[in-house]
Parts: structure tokens; C-alpha cells; sequence
């Protein structure tokens, strides 16, 4: 090795030859160095020798956990790794070195490891199968400048040390008598509210948005995640087309054009097309375009208008250099309304022509749409525009209502078929209907079956298949079948850090929250979810970064004070984390918080008062929000009672605990152990 100090060591036991084979070549073919004796050396003294050398002088130290290595309690593969353990005694606790990787279903409870292993985080690669996340967070690891690697390596006994001296938190007061009323609101969208019930899921649509009607100064953006370098040449970011029409409500139609247009010439080879959240971002902001284009690192800009009156409809469309202010194209198109898609149609080709790249496909943009009705996708873009308005029942049955009329008008229209488990599932999930529920579950599962070619069918069965069915498995397959019919498609990615953190796996989800992020640079809600995953693994440093960018971007939203009310409450700045709970819309959102910051800073009137609150509101779909809020204030009987009832009615939060560092201090409680057994999560 030319380079040893930068390179992995492999440690396995002689049958586990063919799985560390597989690592070994996964992680060569992404340029990192491997030690791997089976190829490069042989046995002897000189053999000892070069392995001892080896160990003292790697980067990190991979040791394959196995059945084999359980079953063997001699061998030589032990050696090296007391060798490694040794090692780390010269080594500052934060420095990472161990990278433990099990290649079947050994418990990391039961093995027969040095406790070192068990003090950092563990990665599972089946039979040695491993996945790009692992090979560049060992790519991460080895970094001359890493980031935030002694973070993600840190023990977490280490870290319940530092916070042994904090004053426990007496039990907060007996319940009052709740009345169980249906309850319509839900925790906000992205936010990752760590201790209030909720981990920021997905909500599947819902948060990959910024709150509405919250608004920002466009100047105050400043940064944001596309690549860095130089702007491609062919670049385009098409802006939120503006509503002329004199009735509003017309607005989702121009929302849906844009939708569509972004989702059109994103099929175009080698153009770059930023998502619709940084989009989005823009809407309604005078910004001038060539700072537009700065942000969302493009070089043109496609902006225009709709008019729609009655059957007639207007749009003006044009493409713009952002440099120069160069005109590059314009038209406008007075159609009925039926001709919607002509007009998308006709738009798209221009635009290709203008920036001589090659046309899409014949029958490229009707799949794109889904459907050939035009009424069909007019009520399919009221359904989705209701679903991406504020979570609310009242919003979900506006949905399911147009979404409905456009699969009677299709009913082979996929994305309306979607859109539609996804509004029935959270109408149930947010009025306690377990029969409605039930019906969208299984709803769900016939998904792909009917559009096997269609990745949002895989994406958000998987998204209830972990919500409210616990099919971890299940749902990993579908993210990856979603991710091969689209691997540019964000909010897989988005969705498949969710069930990693789920899953405990917290340092596999960094890589897939940051392609999110390099795919849609101004999406709060991905920014929101790395900041939570970050909080998990305790690295509080990273996450005030992360929050900072989101400030920088927009430091009015209500997702970044939900995601900094958890932040500060982490980091046992109470007064702080109680000066963000006003700017939460959600009512249990907000009262959760108050009780836990009210409480934390001794103010023992205040916290009873909003705890009386938040019970006030009910107990449908806030089981695990009342069982959250007790685990802090450290009355474990009320908050395991709590979880209990959660678990029953198969709430979709409860699935979510395994992030949650406001209830490490029940984790030694064996009672931990068993809720987790009743979800199938790892324990």
C-alpha cells in the first residue's frame, strides 16, 4: 500500500472470505484503499508481522461481524481485533477508527464483540452486500477535513456522561379526565419535532413544502445546495407561472402547469432542471432573475402566465438568459382550455429547441402527465393542490373528492390513484377511523400491481408500509424499485432517510438526506430532516449549521422554528427553545412545546397549564405526542402508558421513537426493549 495511513483494514473470519470479498471490491471500485489479506498476503511470521503493522498504521478498522464469528470464541480474526482495541486507548474518544459491519442477523446485543464495538454505531450489509450510503460514509470517514465525523462515531455513553450532572426533572402532574375528540390538525410539515411525538415524516407530501403563508425577504437568501462550480450551460429553472385569472381559485391550475412543465423538461438529456421546492421557493417574490438564477444555480429561466376563464384559456411563456436578460424565446397561446396539453407540449419544444438539446420521446410527456384526459389532470391538480395546503381533514376530503372524479373520468391514471391513498390514509390516520385506515392500507399494497412502472406507486407504499404496517423490509424493496425507475427523484431519497432513522441507521441516512438536498436545494423540509438526523447522533455542532442554512434561506419559517425549538431543547438552552414555540401554527405542536421548555426552566405553574391544554385537545392522533412529553419530563410509567395506547391504535408516530433523544432516559427501562419488539424495530 502506498498510503497507509489513509487506507481500511478488513478483519473477518476465514468463512466469511466471499462477504468480505464483496466489501472489499464495493468499497475499492469507490477509491478507497483496502487492506485485504486473502489477496495480499500469506500466512507466517512475516504474515503476523505485516497484519500487526497494518492495524497500527489503517485509517479505520472493519471488523465483519458474522454467526461465524459468534460460533468461533478462538481464532485469529480475535486477535486483530483486541490489536484495534488496543489501538484506541492511544486515541481521542471523538477520533473515529471502528466501523463494525455485520453480515447476517447477529444481534448487536448477544455478539461476542470487544465493548468497544458496541460503543459506535453499526452497519448491516447482508452477505456482504453494500450499498453506496456505506461506502461513502467510509469515503466521509476517511476525509482529510471531515466534518462531522467525530460525531457519528461518538459513544453514546460518552455523551450520557456529559449530561449525568443535569438536575432530574421531577413528574409532571396526573392527567385530567380527556375527552377523546376527533382531532383535524397535524404536526407541521418537516418539522422535526424530537419530543413532541413526532419524528419530521414525510407526512409523504405535506412536507415538501414550507408552511404556508409564511413569507420571507427574498434578499435574505443567500446560500443554497446545488452543485458548486461553474453553471451548466444547459441550465433551466422554470418559475411558479402567475394566475391572471380573476378568480384565485384558479391558482392550482397555474401551480399544476408549473408542476408539469418542470416534470417535461426534466426528462431532457443533460439539462438541469432544479426540483419544484427551490422552485417554488421564489413564488411571489420580486427578485431580480439573475439572482433567481444565482440561487438555484441555472442559466436560463423560463417565467410566465395563466389566464383561465371559463373553457378559454391564456398562457404566456418566456425563456430568458439570467445573465444578460437576453430574450431567447416568447410566445403566447389562446387555447381551450382542453388544449392544455398541446400547449405544455408546445412550450416544452420550444424551450429544447432554444437551448438546441434533443426533443424528448414521442409519448414521453403524456407518460410524464399520466393521462391523455385533459379533465381528468384539471381535477387531479385540484386533488394535488389540497394536499399541498395545510394538513388539515377538511383538505384531505377536498383532495379525495377531486381525485376521485379524475379516476372516474381515468381510472387508470396513476398519480391521481396515489395522490388519493395518500389523502385516505391521513384523513383515517387524523380522525382515529381505523376502518378508513384499513381500506387505504390495503389500497396502498395494490398499488404497483396496477402501475408497476410507476415509482411514486412503490414510494408511497413504502411510506405506509412503515407508517402503519411496520414492513420495514417491504418498504426498503419498494424505495429501491422507486429509485430505479427514477433515480433522480428527490423525495425517494427524502422518504428513505425517514425509514432509515426509523430503523435506527442513522448514519446511512446522511447520504441519501443529502442527495435530497443536492437535488432540491431550498426544500426546508430535507434541510429540516438532516438537522434531525444529526440530533440523533447527538452532533449538535452539525445541526447549527444546518439550521443556520435553513435561517439563511428563509428565517421566518415555521420549519425552521420547529426544527430549532427541538434543536435548543436538545442542547438544554430552554429559554431559547421556548422563544421559537409561538411561531408554531399546530396547536399541540406548540403546547408540547411549551410544557417541555416551561418545565425544563423550573416554571412549574406554566408547564401544568399547557399540559392541561394540550390535553384538552384530545387524544386521536396525539398518543404519541402526550407519551413524548412525560418521557421528558422523566415520568416513565405515564409515558410507557402512553406509548402503549399509541401502539394499539397503530399510530404512525410511534414507529418513530428510535430518533428521538429526548427520550434517551428510558432507554435502560425494559420496558424500551418490549415497545420496540411490538413494532419490529431493532433493538
Amino acid at each position: 500500500m502506498t498510503e497507509p495511513s489513509r487506507a481500511v483494514f478488513l478483519s473477518y473470519a476465514s468463512q466469511d472470505a466471499e462477504a468480505a470479498r464483496r466489501i472489499c471490491e464495493a468499497l475499492r471500485a469507490g477509491g478507497i484503499e483496502v487492506w485485504f489479506d486473502q489477496s495480499e498476503l500469506r500466512g507466517g511470521d512475516a504474515w503476523d508481522r505485516q497484519i500487526r503493522k497494518q492495524i497500527h498504521d489503517c485509517a479505520l478498522f472493519i471488523p465483519i461481524i458474522s454467526a461465524t464469528t459468534q460460533g468461533r470464541l478462538e481464532g485469529y480474526f480475535r486477535r486483530e481485533w483486541r490489536l484495534a482495541v488496543d489501538r484506541t486507548h492511544d486515541m481521542a474518544d471523538a477520533k473515529p477508527f471502528l466501523v463494525p459491519a455485520v453480515i447476517d442477523a447477529t444481534s448487536d446485543h448477544d455478539a461476542e464483540v470487544p465493548d468497544s464495538f458496541r460503543a459506535v454505531q453499526w452497519t448491516r450489509l447482508s452477505a456482504g452486500e453494500t450499498s453506496p450510503a456505506f461506502v461513502e460514509r467510509v469515503a466521509r470517514l476517511l476525509s482529510p477535513e471531515p466534518s462531522h465525523a467525530p460525531a457519528e462515531l461518538r459513544s453514546p455513553d460518552a455523551d450520557a456522561k456529559r449530561h449525568a450532572g443535569a438536575a432530574p426533572r421531577p413528574p409532571l402532574p396526573s392527567p385530567a379526565s380527556s375527552r377523546h375528540t376527533p382531532v383535524v390538525l397535524f404536526l407541521i410539515a418537516a418539522v422535526v419535532v424530537v419530543g413532541l411525538g413526532y419524528l419530521a415524516v414525510d407526512r409523504l407530501i405535506l412536507s415538501k413544502r414550507p408552511a404556508v403563508g409564511v413569507q420571507s425577504s427574498a434578499a435574505s437568501v443567500q446560500t443554497t445546495a446545488p452543485a458548486e462550480g461553474a453553471i451548466p450551460e444547459k441550465s433551466i429553472a422554470v418559475l411558479p407561472f402567475v394566475n391572471e385569472s380573476s378568480d384565485k381559485e384558479q391558482e392550482y391550475f397555474a401551480d399544476g402547469l408549473t408542476d408539469t412543465m418542470i416534470e417535461l423538461l426534466s426528462k431532457v438529456s443533460d439539462l438541469r432542471v432544479p426540483a419544484r421546492s427551490s422552485s417554488f421557493f421564489f413564488k411571489g417574490k420580486n427578485e431580480e432573475l439573475s439572482a433567481i438564477a444565482a440561487k438555484l444555480h441555472v442559466t436560463h429561466v423560463l417565467e410566465g402566465t395563466v389566464r383561465k376563464s371559463g373553457n378559454r384559456l391564456r398562457v404566456s411563456a418566456e425563456l430568458i438568459r439570467a445573465d444578460t436578460g437576453y430574450h431567447a424565446w416568447s410566445e403566447t397561446y389562446d387555447r381551450d382550455a382542453k388544449d392544455i396539453f398541446k400547449v405544455q407540449d408546445e412550450i416544452s419544444a420550444a424551450v429544447v429547441a432554444a437551448l438546441k438539446l434533443k426533443l424528448v420521446a414521442a409519448g414521453t410527456n403524456t407518460r410524464v402527465r399520466g393521462t391523455a384526459n385533459p379533465e381528468a389532470y384539471n381535477q387531479f391538480l385540484i386533488g394535488k393542490h389540497y394536499v399541498f395546503q395545510i394538513a388539515s381533514a377538511d383538505n384531505f376530503r377536498r383532495a379525495g373528492t377531486a381525485l376521485r372524479k379524475a379516476l372516474a373520468l381515468d381510472p387508470s391514471y396513476a398519480d391521481a390513484s396515489s395522490k388519493l391513498v395518500l389523502a385516505d390514509a391521513y384523513l383515517a390516520d387524523s380522525t382515529g377511523d381505523a376502518a378508513g385506515l384499513k381500506r387505504a392500507i390495503a389500497a396502498a399494497e395494490r398499488l404497483p400491481l396496477a402501475h408497476p412502472d410507476h415509482g411514486p406507486s412503490y414510494r408511497i407504499r413504502a411510506n405506509i408500509r412503515f407508517s402503519w404496517r411496520w414492513d420495514w423490509a417491504g418498504a426498503q424493496a419498494d424505495y429501491g424499485k422507486a429509485l430505479t425507475l427514477n433515480p433522480a427523484d428527490a423525495d425517494a431519497y427524502f422518504d428513505e432517510t425517514i425509514l432509515l432513522q426509523l430503523l435506527g441507521r442513522f448514519h446511512e441516512a446522511i447520504a441519501p438526506a443529502q442527495k435530497a438536498i443536492a437535488l432540491d436545494g431550498l426544500n426546508l423540509s430535507y434541510l429540516s430532516n438532516l438537522a434531525n438526523i444529526q440530533m440523533a447522533l447527538r452532533d449538535y455542532a452539525a445541526a447549527d449549521q444546518t439550521v443556520n442554512r435553513m435561517a439563511e434561506i428563509d428565517p421566518r419559517s415555521e420549519t425552521l422554528a420547529g426544527t430549532l425549538l427541538s434543536l435548543r431543547l436538545l442542547q438544554g438552552r430552554y429559554a431559547e427553545s421556548l422563544a421559537e414555540c409561538p411561531k408554531i401554527s399546530d396547536e399541540r405542536t406548540r403546547l408540547s412545546c411549551v410544557v417541555n421548555a416551561q418545565h425544563s426552566l423550573g416554571h412549574r405553574a406554566e408547564a401544568d397549564q399547557a399540559l392541561a391544554d394540550l390535553l384538552k385537545t384530545g387524544t386521536g392522533g396525539n398518543l404519541t405526542n402526550l407519551a413524548s412529553v412525560y418521557a421528558w419530563s422523566g415520568d416513565a410509567d405515564r409515558a410507557f402508558a402512553w406509548f402503549d395506547k399509541a401502539v394499539a391504535a397503530r399510530e404512525s408516530g410511534v414507529s418513530q421513537i428510535l430518533g428521538d433523544r429526548t427520550l434517551d432516559g428510558l432507554h435502560k427501562d425494559p420496558r424500551w426493549t418490549a415497545l420496540l419488539r411490538k413494532m419490529n424495530l431493532p433493538e
